[in-house]
């Protein structure tokens, strides 16, 4: 039994639908929504019985999270985003005077804009200009140096769909001293990310896109010897406690790990839920997700390339994940016209730039629904 029919059943959605943007939210899976619905229906029948339990289903949460994170959970604490995550992990860093950091096309404005602070040293930015996604590591290999304190990228970018090889760029940030820090929004759950094993510092992501879970809910995975040496920047009754007592200032202790970033109650029914998304996410694999996004989105671009689109995606499968991005003129009106056909895809306006994200739950006829789609709006237009 392949993967699909294993586990599309658990997503009602896929019985009317070419559901194809795992990538901006992924559809709810049946125990997920059971999660969430036995949450709400304990909350208003027995409250006490989740006030008794406000962190069970949080230890459960991060022990599958550093499952997919190759982590410890104690290096993970829970946030409600990505950005948050990101900000955090700027925040912990102090740059000595002089220090620049290094970003490239799939750079978040959420990974870039905190070190802009103003109660923030002045920190050179340097960014790797915009151009094909093949010229972008040797970009970020010309601009780091000695000064370096971090360079941030997207594991896999939202923009192209092109994926960075983190172990290589850890080599580089480390050789010069610095942080990678690493956004995971598009890649955790949709491909294999190592954080310990391959030596990144600190990695960000959300729940609600490739993991199964709902929106509200993100992480921060931060190496176990930054976590303990660099005080959080916000604090809360979650993370710390007094050694002795409120009258002596200095007995403030923080909680060890991760759990020092947590300041306080995270999203309840939100973490039972994902907690269920990201079951299934194990259950599944994450090796055989890759294998089986990586089939879909290679049937996807061969499939637009024979159509004369041009994709934006790199072909070679360890250069991509789960998104494929293409330009259409008209990108908006296409994805209208998709979904009018009961295909989920995105259009951007911008630039006429089309998403497709296939996931576990879809199948090969998801893909020829949405190539068949493009034909048709093409006649019709």
């Amino acid at each position: 039994m392949d993967l699909t029919e294993r586990f599309r059943s658990l997503f009602p959605i896929t019985e009317t639908r070419a559901y194809l943007f795992a990538g901006g939210l992924a559809p709810a899976a049946i125990p997920v929504k059971a999660a969430l619905d036995r949450w709400s229906d304990r909350w208003m029948l027995d409250p006490a019985y989740h006030r008794a339990r406000y962190f069970d289903e949080w230890e459960i949460l991060k022990g599958r999270l550093a499952a997919v994170l190759g982590a410890d959970p104690d290096e993970i604490a829970i946030v409600d985003n990505t950005s948050r995550g990101s900000n955090l992990a700027v925040q912990m860093i102090e740059p000595p005077p002089g220090a620049n950091i290094v970003t490239d096309p799939t750079s978040h404005p959420s990974a870039v804009w905190p070190w802009l602070l103003p109660k923030r040293d002045p920190v050179e930015i340097r960014s790797v200009p915009d151009g094909p996604s093949s010229t972008w590591m040797a970009g970020i290999e010309s601009l780091v140096d000695e000064n370096t304190i971090a360079v941030l990228v997207s594991h896999v970018d939202a923009r192209t769909g092109f994926r960075h090889d983190l172990r290589r760029l850890a080599d580089l940030t480390h050789g010069c001293g610095g942080y990678l820090i690493v956004d995971a929004a598009q890649s955790a759950g949709a491909v294999p990310i190592e954080a310990e094993a391959d030596g990144v510092d600190f990695v960000s992501g959300t729940l609600m896109k490739w993991l199964l879970g709902p929106p509200g809910l993100g992480f921060l995975y931060a190496r176990r010897d930054h976590v303990e040496s660099m005080a959080p920047p916000h604090v809360g009754y979650v993370g710390a406690y007094w050694e002795s007592g409120p009258d002596d200032r200095g007995s403030l202790a923080f909680r060890p790990g991760a759990l020092r970033h947590e300041i306080g109650l995270a999203d309840l029914p939100g973490i039972a839920a994902a907690s269920k998304g990201l079951e299934v996410i194990l259950e599944a694999g994450i090796v055989g997700i890759e294998r089986h996004v990586l089939d879909l989105t290679g049937r996807m671009i061969d499939g637009l390339a024979e159509r004369g689109i041009r994709v934006l995606t790199p072909a070679s499968r360890a250069e991509r994940g789960g998104v494929v991005a293409f330009h259409f003129t008209g990108a908006v009106s296409l994805a209208r016209y998709l979904r009018g056909i009961g295909v989920d895809v995105w259009g951007y306006a911008e630039d006429d730039r089309m998403r497709a994200d296939p996931h576990l739950y879809n199948v090969p006829d998801d893909v020829d629904r949405l190539l068949k789609g493009i034909d048709e709006y093409r006649r019709r237009s």
